[in-house]
């Protein structure tokens, strides 16, 4: 008998800076391209900012794929952050 390991669903956000965007357009294709990945629920895509946040469950996509997605559609996603001033808390060790 095989053992099964069961994926618990846990919702998490992470926001990452985005790299090549210059303009809606390419903010839209964005947007599109991480709304369409299983397990993502929210998808905010700031052209001011250049950075991209989404909340999206765990047991089905991971921040890689979220990353990949990005690249697919033509631009980078760097690093997750999660301080306020866009730079990494620390807290995650991340």
């Amino acid at each position: 008998m095989q053992a099964e390991t069961l994926k618990r669903s846990v919702q998490k956000t992470a926001t990452m800076q985005l790299v090549g965007l210059r303009g809606p357009a390419c903010a839209d294709k964005v947007d599109h391209a991480l709304a369409a990945l299983p397990g993502v629920s929210e998808v905010s895509v700031s052209l001011a900012d250049e950075k991209a946040t989404v909340t999206f469950d765990t047991a089905h996509v991971s921040v890689q794929r979220l990353q990949v997605a990005v690249a697919d559609a033509g631009y980078e996603a760097l690093k997750p952050v999660h301080g306020e001033d866009g730079n990494c808390c620390g807290g995650c060790g991340g």
